[in-house]
């Protein structure tokens, strides 16, 4: 895998991604118990093939629905010093807003941080 430097910092970034927009199960929050058991095994799946092939760079967003719940059922029994993970929050109309959709995002991903976050939207 071909890796170059993230802007101005030193993080490394792989030049393909794992995005996470198409491999949720649905595009709303559901109960944790509605997710079908082979998608989340092919979600699983893919996100291992990705870091085994040197894709450690995992996206994501909280408007992708269910992809960081799902997310969360993995990304913490995985090496985390080996993943560059990334979300995104769409702009709020306050910043309390964004700061609670922002912690949203981290109780479903089960990380106590992301190397990356962006606006979206």
């Amino acid at each position: 895998m071909q890796y170059r430097r993230f802007g101005r910092t030193e993080l490394a970034m792989p030049v393909l991604s794992c995005g996470g927009m198409r491999y949720q199960f649905k595009w709303q929050d559901v109960p944790p118990a509605e997710i079908p058991p082979d998608n989340q095994a092919n979600l699983e799946a893919t996100i291992e093939r990705a870091l085994e092939l040197g894709i450690n760079h995992i996206e994501t967003a909280r408007g992708y629905g269910s992809s960081e719940m799902q997310l969360g059922n993995i990304l913490p029994r995985l090496p985390r010093e080996k993943m560059v993970v990334q979300t995104k929050v769409a702009p709020m109309e306050s910043a309390q807003k964004f700061y609670e959709t922002f912690n949203k995002s981290m109780e479903y991903l089960k990380l106590d941080h992301v190397e990356l976050l962006s606006l979206h939207g």
